[in-house]
């Protein structure tokens, strides 16, 4: 559990550093949860925000300080986002 947050959080400071306009900071922060994940938008831009787990992928638009709590989901998670 602690690998799978662990690789969110990487993929989520990657995302970060991929973004192109100085103006639009993607930033997302990841907790884990029994069975799911709290995700939030603390970036400067509005977001996509795509929740994988084995066989089923969720999307949700996450506003700047929005956040989301997804849970009974199987492991392992992968958690990516994409600026609007």
């Amino acid at each position: 559990m602690k690998l799978v947050f662990l690789v969110c959080c990487i993929l989520a400071l990657v995302l970060v550093g991929l973004s192109c306009v100085p103006e639009s900071i993607l930033g997302i922060s990841i907790a884990e949860i029994d069975n799911g994940v709290i995700i939030e938008n603390v970036g400067k831009t509005d977001c996509l925000v795509f929740v994988s787990s084995l066989g089923r992928e969720q999307q949700f638009e996450l506003a700047v300080g929005d956040s989301i709590t997804v849970t009974d989901i199987s492991q392992p998670i992968a958690v990516s986002a994409v600026i609007l």
